[in-house]
């Protein structure tokens, strides 16, 4: 009796019992009750025979077994008709119970391919896939700030997404199918206008195209650009003088540069040791042009450094002095861009807000795109990825 108990509680079919067990299989049946005719209503405990059914469940780790139910169907008196008897955990004409559909579902939260959980659950793929199709999700609310990136999809023959988060509560809202201007436009204006005007920041990166888009549907919010995105040019600057500057240098000298240009991209007061400190001294030794570089690339660190809007200004007028001074042809291109882009990057200093947690929603998504080997569907990917987001 302790033994069928154990087995019924372990499989979560504590209402079941269990007629008989082997190694790899087990039969059940439900309890006999009184049941209601659903011909006539007449209550009746008359059984007019059984039949065995094989049906799936959940599975166990390290087990494989094989799992009967010992169905009955009633007798009726009153009108002689045959009827099946009620089953809580398993729907009529199916061979699946109910708490396996749930199990599968709930594997499409974790990071795992349609095949792998075919597997795990002895099922077929088309069948864990048609399962996971019942999980839809609607338009979401629009916040009050809203973050809007991109990334590398591939899902019906469109190349990039994109992705909507709510980066002040950590939220993710919605992906969409592309990036072009008319079907985002499309989508923004299909939130009524009071919904649109309580949208106050949108976060983006440098995108032009997202700041048209911005500007046409939701003209009363900040644009916001990520300091992420905007120190990343500075980086991207001093790279392009590296090259310039190492095409001049031997084979063994240009190699070494190339290693070593990681000591020329992290902050001065991020290096950790004395001998970091001195391998850039003496790299920064064998060009003026290069040294040169370096400090407008810490300087515009500093710029972006700043607490306020009045210091960023005051801080930009010096950096942009030296960058009309020193004449580097890539570092007037990055003080054009941030001159376009003044307010937007003021508005990041003033508010605080970034793209940090859209870029980490990003990489899960990336994630789940290659343990997946692509997700081709895009009403697949969308609900996987809003599947697989935590929830607040």
């Amino acid at each position: 009796m302790l033994d069928t108990q154990f087995t019924t509680f372990f499989l979560d079919l504590e209402e079941v019992c269990v007629t008989s067990s082997s190694n790899n299989s087990l039969t059940i049946q439900l309890p006999r009750k009184s049941h209601i005719c659903p011909f006539c209503g007449t209550s009746t405990e008359r059984i007019h025979d059984y039949r065995i059914q094989k049906i799936k469940h959940i599975p166990l780790p390290h087990k494989v077994y094989d799992l009967f139910l010992r169905k009955r169907r009633y007798n009726c008196p009153n009108c002689a008709k045959h009827f099946a008897e009620s089953n809580p955990f398993l729907g009529k004409y199916q061979r699946m119970t109910n708490i396996l559909k749930k199990f599968i579902i709930s594997q499409f939260s974790k990071v795992k391919s349609a095949a792998t959980i075919a597997q795990e659950s002895n099922i077929s793929v088309p069948t864990a896939l048609r399962l996971f199709d019942h999980v839809s999700f609607s338009k979401p609310q629009l916040p009050e700030t809203l973050a809007i990136d991109e990334f590398k999809g591939n899902a019906d023959r469109e190349k990039f997404q994109c992705l909507l988060v709510d980066p002040k509560k950590k939220i993710l809202l919605d992906v969409l199918k592309n990036r072009k201007t008319d079907d985002l436009c499309k989508y923004f204006t299909s939130f009524s206008v009071q919904q649109r005007a309580q949208v106050k920041y949108v976060v983006m990166d440098l995108s032009s195209l997202f700041r048209s888009v911005v500007k046409s549907c939701f003209p009363k919010a900040k644009v916001v650009a990520d300091k992420f995105h905007t120190c990343r040019l500075a980086n991207w600057a001093m790279e392009r003088i590296r090259k310039e500057v190492q095409k001049e240098f031997s084979d063994h000298r240009r190699k070494y540069f190339k290693r070593s240009r990681f000591l020329l991209l992290r902050r001065h007061k991020n290096l950790k040791t004395p001998e970091e400190i001195e391998q850039l001294a003496n790299m920064l030794d064998v060009s003026e042009k290069l040294k040169n570089a370096y400090r407008l690339k810490e300087k515009f660190y500093d710029v972006m450094d700043s607490r306020d809007s009045k210091e960023y200004v005051k801080r930009f007028k010096k950096w942009q002095e030296e960058v009309i001074r020193y004449k580097l042809a890539p570092f007037e291109r990055l003080m054009k861009t941030v001159i376009e882009w003044k307010n937007e990057i003021v508005a990041a200093i003033a508010t605080g807000y970034s793209n940090g947690y859209i870029e980490g929603c990003n990489n899960r998504t990336k994630v789940l795109k290659r343990t997946c080997y692509g997700l081709r569907r895009f009403d697949r990917m969308r609900n996987r990825i809003l599947y697989l987001a935590p929830t607040k």
